[in-house]
């Protein structure tokens, strides 16, 4: 018996004990469908773990909660036994507001013409992570410019916020595996030279550095967001 199923059995057997809500995050992955041409050792690993957690939870009465965003390749075995399916769809526009609101750290220097609104228009169909990472991003295009520029402006957040929706287009596709290139930076990104003399001293010439002290203030998991 491999380790998955020793510790799915072990989780359930602890939460039994503990009277505990079991968590499972990308469940897909030990919910997926079984597989049925088995030609590898691994291959009858991923069945049986897939049929402990079937077992437990059949002799399970508390309360397990999966969380996933591939439920479509759940098993229909285990898609019968969840009594209750719940969808959190994308942040709404006064959703988006609040997410920058609570991401874009007091912290990180911005120009007076970024508005929440006008930020929650650009990220529609974006979720709270995929705008995470364009604060993180544009907060480095932002430092890499002379001190007095050092401002994040709607231009680095709408320029970010183009990558991140080409990147969720073009990931999963064989072309963006063998040619991940991130767009051209025009405005931000410069010569050695052309840098302060504080800047070029920590220049690695590729290294976007990040206002890490600001953004260390944020909880990056996405329990949060």
């Amino acid at each position: 018996m491999g380790e998955t199923p020793k510790n799915i059995t072990a989780a359930f057997n602890k939460a039994k004990e503990t009277d505990s809500v079991l968590f499972f995050d990308e469940a897909d992955s030990i919910l997926g469908k079984r597989l049925t041409n088995v030609t590898q050792s691994s291959d009858h690993g991923v069945n049986v773990s897939r049929s402990v957690m079937l077992l437990q939870l059949d002799k399970f009465d508390g309360v397990v909660i999966f969380a996933t965003n591939l439920a479509k390749n759940y098993d229909g075995a285990f898609v019968r036994r969840i009594l209750a399916h719940i969808e959190f769809e994308l942040p709404d526009k006064e959703c988006r507001i609040k997410l920058w609101q609570y991401l874009l750290p007091k912290e990180v220097p911005i120009t007076k013409d970024v508005n929440l609104e006008w930020l929650a228009n650009e990220s529609e169909e974006l979720a709270g992570g995929d705008i995470l990472n364009v604060v993180i991003a544009a907060a480095s295009r932002a430092v890499m410019r002379e001190r007095e520029a050092q401002k994040v402006s709607p231009f680095d957040l709408a320029e970010e916020i183009k990558f991140v929706r080409e990147a969720k287009t073009k990931i999963g596709s064989p072309h963006y595996e063998t040619n991940q290139q991130k767009p051209k930076i025009k405005e931000t990104e410069m010569e050695r030279n052309d840098l302060s003399p504080e800047l070029r001293d920590r220049d690695s010439g590729t290294e976007f550095y990040r206002y890490d002290k600001a953004i260390s203030e944020i909880d990056k998991s996405d329990s949060r967001i």
